[in-house]
């Protein structure tokens, strides 16, 4: 009985500890500013135009639903983002995403 127990308290500890490693080597892989993307190869964040960026890299960007891609790529179809206000002022995203992806992206 007390072999089941030792046996048992040993594969909770080891299943933990696969958890708490999963889960700091993927805190290790954010961006020394704090930003929560990973740094390019030279060790800046790429920024993201909103004029001419693809679909698949304005997904990229945090707290960007598919519709939100859908009306930024729609809106600059008719004309370009002069400057972060005009963006803004378009109301595309949500005021919570426009403050995550602001250092994120340029006009």
């Amino acid at each position: 009985m007390p072999l089941k127990f030792a046996c048992l308290a040993l594969a909770i500890v080891g299943a933990l500890s696969v958890a708490a490693f999963a889960q700091s080597s993927t805190r290790s892989q954010n961006a020394i500013d704090g930003s929560g993307m990973p740094p390019t190869e030279f060790g800046q964040l790429k920024k993201v135009d909103l004029n001419i960026a693809t679909a698949a890299e304005l997904r990229k960007l945090p707290r960007l639903s598919p519709g939100s891609v859908t009306a930024i790529i729609e809106s600059r179809k008719k004309s370009n983002f002069k400057d972060w206000t005009d963006f803004v002022n378009r109301r595309l995203v949500p005021h919570f995403a426009q403050d995550e992806i602001r250092s994120l992206v340029t006009i």
